[in-house]
């Protein structure tokens, strides 16, 4: 299993492998944290020597029984001689420490990193003759990193550099709870276990253990808090152990409750809890810190103490924090009330607060007798963590919701249902819409078309443009009786099906010419839709102005919507060829979504791949790409599968890659075959481009004709660029002039500069010799002008195109292998886009500017990027950029290939 979320702490540690001196480190982290999985992943990337030594915490008791495990471990013969020696001399205090560091000098050691698992846990002399060795490793040849769970001011390991293992993000400790838990395990319940674990792999990992089959798939509520697990108890011991002294009973009495308000305890002890870490303050409401530190308190409770001191909190809540009180009374009342609980559970969930949302919902479930009246209030709860985005959460308890009797009722499950699958990746088939309703009631009738013209829109974005319209469709009897937001909903619903089928009307027949009054009047899922619209049919200005509505309204707009927005604002800027907004756009996005939707969502892990490709990260945008396709394998979402393979071609196109660029490229458009609007999936100008560099002319000149049929019926301004491209690479020798021409004056100011660039590259790619340089120079030149970070140069020509009728196209050589036999010619030198070999160490110091120089030498010294740009004072991202910069001039593939390039 590949280690989760502890990437840059491997990075650091590693670096100590290639750094021109000897060093040491000591790596910090609680019980459960991952300690020695790091070290793992450390042993299996360092190319230098390694020693591995656990310590076996019995033999503690025996002095210098760790040091006689290091010699013994070091591939020297002469280290067990030194053994004896210096276990003889164990009580002269210095001399050892010197006879100790003589010692290791004396061997004869490659470059070695030796990795100490649980240091501490070793005798105390060794601890101290290992603290002095580490301080000392000049002229040794070792490089010493050792790990230990707590690290005393005072102790002999405080003098040494330190690396902390933080607790895994929400994100992190999500993915990794996946990698571990069977494939059957509901995810939502997976995110509640790894929210409750406080991002403890230990923890996580003996959590999933502990929970029955029932409860892992989400038929069982888990008892919240989580019982105590081994790691569970050591990790809170070193946390109550540091804070002896401390009013702990407050601290005990706090852990029975998920959350309270701060007016119902005392002053002092709270200031006092939260300056010592133990509790946090949100606003008017406290809650214990660590969630494993609450299991332990809460369950190291006896039940009858619990009950009582529940009931003693319900009755003292009762007057200032009635959310409180529900939750005791939960336990304290003879017939607690689930309904009732549910609703502080959704109160919670409306306030953000996801954490006590989720226990009190879980004992709700627990206590309840699953009434039509509890589902009912368990889906409000689901309503209000979708709002928030939580979508785990949200269908973990969808999932416990059986269908409704009322109409009304059930559209509203379904609407949560359709939306939950559709935001979180999964196919929406929306069987039920199959079966016919009775409705009678026009509140009724408003919710079902409201529902048809969701699920016509989910069609849509699919690109199932004739089931969307025969959704639509079977509304239409129903929309006299909607309400006016729900014919809003139909109406922009038909807006997206026209977008996307490429028949939207112009903008002055929308909505009055997109008045500014009828817009500010319109809900944000319908000004969403709207903007998508103009969005497909390239019309960025007025999509820009549309999602600039949506995003100003953040106070009065659900996450739900604002994270839409962002996402398809960026979305926007990159369909347009506006870069540097797109680039913008996404940093804001990315600020405000989790890692684990972004790549669990299709479309949204197609922004993160491109912006990767835009930064020059090739490697890192087809990783995830490639991941997005495996776990789509089993699904149908062929609309988002044709957009990832479309966006793996076009990396691999630019980086020269034909013959796996046409694989992806035509598994695109075996899945879009049926989309009738060439410019929606925007992969037939790649594809031609493929061919005819690969020298498959009739390929070329066929996928051409398709493109020129596609865009007449359904004509843009991306279709007449990319076509003009298309037949000047397949144009004849008596057109080949003309076409190329033509192919260059079709663009105006206002076009996308990347589709500029991409003209310009292509041609470069089949010009003559004597042209080829300066397309490529301005290729480069509109490259840069589009706003990629770095300019995307055009790949090699290395073979001749042959042309339609029997004569060359041009002179210049393709990439890619020749379909009838030629040999290749190697890559002219000069030519654009010509890879350049990394060059020596001293050449590319004098290369780079004065803030690239402070970068690498930090990078040198093991530090992470957020301390670089604590210590340089630039902001991370600066950092990340520069690091981008120093790898392209220097041709490094990873941090640690840097440092050996500059070593």
């Amino acid at each position: 299993m590949e280690l989760t979320g502890r990437r840059s702490e491997v990075d650091r540690i590693a670096a100590l492998a290639v750094l021109p001196r000897e060093s040491a480190m000591v790596v910090v982290g609680d019980p459960g944290s991952g300690r020695t999985s790091v070290l793992d992943a450390v042993s299996n990337r360092v190319s230098i020597s390694v020693v591995r030594l656990g310590v076996n915490g019995s033999e503690a008791r025996w002095p210098m029984s760790g040091v006689t495990s290091l010699f013994t471990a070091l591939d020297d013969p002469r280290a067990s001689a030194h053994i004896a020696r210096l276990v003889r001399h164990v009580d002269e205090g210095l001399a050892a420490a010197h006879d100790f560091l003589d010692a290791v000098h004396a061997l004869t050691l490659p470059p070695t990193l030796v990795l100490i698992d649980d240091l501490d846990r070793m005798d105390a002399e060794s601890q101290e003759l290992i603290a002095f060795l580490a301080g000392r490793l000049a002229g040794t040849a070792l490089r010493l990193v050792a790990t230990v769970r707590r690290l005393p001011s005072d102790g002999p390991l405080a003098a040494l550099p330190t690396l902390r293992l933080e607790p895994l993000t929400p994100d992190e400790a999500l993915v990794l709870a996946r990698d571990m838990a069977p494939e059957e395990a509901n995810d939502g319940v997976l995110a509640v276990l790894a929210d409750q674990t406080g991002g403890n792999p230990g923890a996580l990992r003996e959590q999933i253990g502990a929970l029955r089959r029932e409860q892992l798939v989400g038929t069982e509520p888990i008892v919240l808090p989580l019982r105590p697990t081994p790691t569970t108890s050591a990790a809170a011991a070193l946390v109550l152990e540091a804070a002896a002294g401390r009013d702990l009973d407050v601290l005990a009495r706090l852990a029975l409750v998920p959350t309270a308000r701060v007016a119902g305890w005392d002053r002092d002890a709270v200031d006092d809890l939260v300056g010592a870490g133990l509790a946090t303050v949100r606003g008017q409401s406290i809650a214990v810190r660590d969630p494993l530190v609450r299991s332990a308190l809460y369950w190291s409770m006896p039940a009858r103490d619990r009950r009582e001191a529940h009931t003693e909190l319900a009755a003292s809540a009762a007057a200032h924090d009635d959310r409180s009180a529900a939750w005791h009374a939960s336990f304290a009342d003879a017939v607690p009330d689930a309904v009732g609980l549910l609703a502080v559970a959704r109160s919670y969930a409306e306030d953000g607060d996801a954490r006590a949302a989720v226990t009190l919902t879980e004992r709700a479930l627990h206590i309840g007798s699953a009434s039509e009246a509890e589902h009912l209030a368990l889906l409000g709860v689901a309503e209000a963590l979708l709002a928030h985005r939580l979508l785990g959460f949200a269908a973990r308890y969808l999932a416990a919701i059986r269908p409704f009797a009322t109409l009304g009722h059930e559209v509203r499950r379904l609407r949560v249902q359709y939306s939950v699958q559709y935001l979180s990746g999964d196919v929406v088939h929306a069987d039920e819409l199959m079966m016919p309703f009775d409705v009678s009631d026009d509140a009724e009738a408003g919710a079902f078309s409201g529902l048809l013209a969701m699920v016509a829109t989910f069609r849509a974005e699919a690109w199932e443009v004739d089931q969307a319209r025969d959704l639509l469709h079977r509304a239409e009897p129903l929309e006299g009786r909607a309400s006016a937001h729900t014919a809003e909903i139909l109406e922009v619903a038909r807006e997206l099906v026209a977008a996307v089928d490429g028949t939207l009307p112009p903008d002055a027949e929308l909505h009055e010419g997109l008045a500014a009054h009828r817009l500010l009047a319109m809900s944000d899922p319908a000004l969403l839709m709207l903007a998508q619209s103009l969005s497909i049919a390239e019309r960025s200005r007025s999509a820009r102005r549309v999602f600039a509505l949506v995003l100003a309204r953040t106070n009065d707009t659900a996450p739900v919507w604002l994270e839409a927005a962002r996402y398809l604002s960026a979305e926007n800027e990159v369909r347009s060829g506006n870069f540097r907004q797109a680039l913008r756009a996404i940093d804001v996005w990315e600020a405000g979504s989790a890692v684990v939707e972004r790549l669990s969502e299709p479309s949204r892990a197609i922004a993160v791949a491109w912006r990767h490709f835009a930064e020059g990260r090739s490697a890192d945008a087809l990783d995830v790409v490639d991941h997005c396709l495996r776990q789509r394998s089993t699904n149908r979402l062929w609309g988002a599968t044709a957009k990832l393979y479309a966006l793996r071609g076009q990396v691999l196109l630019l980086d020269g890659r034909l013959e796996e660029a046409a694989s992806s490229l035509e598994a695109a458009d075996a899945i879009g075959r049926g989309l009738r609007n060439p410019a929606v999936l925007r992969h037939l100008g790649d594809l031609v481009e493929v061919y005819a560099r690969l020298g498959r002319v009739d390929d070329a000149r066929n996928t051409t004709a398709r493109l020129a049929a596609d865009h007449h019926a359904r004509p843009s301004r991306w279709g007449a660029l990319v076509l003009t491209r298309s037949l000047a690479l397949i144009a004849d020798d008596t057109t080949r002039d003309t076409s190329r021409r033509r192919a260059l004056e079709v663009f105006q100011p206002h076009d996308s500069q990347f589709e500029r660039a991409r003209t310009f590259a292509a041609l470069a790619a089949v010009a003559a010799p004597g042209d080829r340089a300066r397309l490529g120079a301005a290729a480069a030149a509109a490259y840069e002008a589009a706003g990629l970070r770095r300019p995307l140069a055009t790949p090699a020509p290395t073979v001749a195109m042959p042309s339609l009728g029997g004569t060359a196209m041009g002179s210049g050589p393709f990439s890619g292998p020749d379909r009838s036999g030629v040999v290749l010619s190697a890559s002219t030198p000069g030519t654009p886009g010509t890879p350049r070999s990394a060059p020596d160490a001293s050449t590319v110091l004098t290369s780079l500017t004065a803030e690239e120089r402070a970068v690498v030498q930090k990078v040198t010294e093991g530090y992470r990027n957020r301390e670089i740009a604590s210590s340089l004072y630039m902001s991370q991202r600066t950092v990340e950029l520069r690091l981008t910069q120093i790898y392209r001039k220097v041709g490094a593939r990873s941090r640690s290939h840097l440092v050996a390039l500059l070593t």
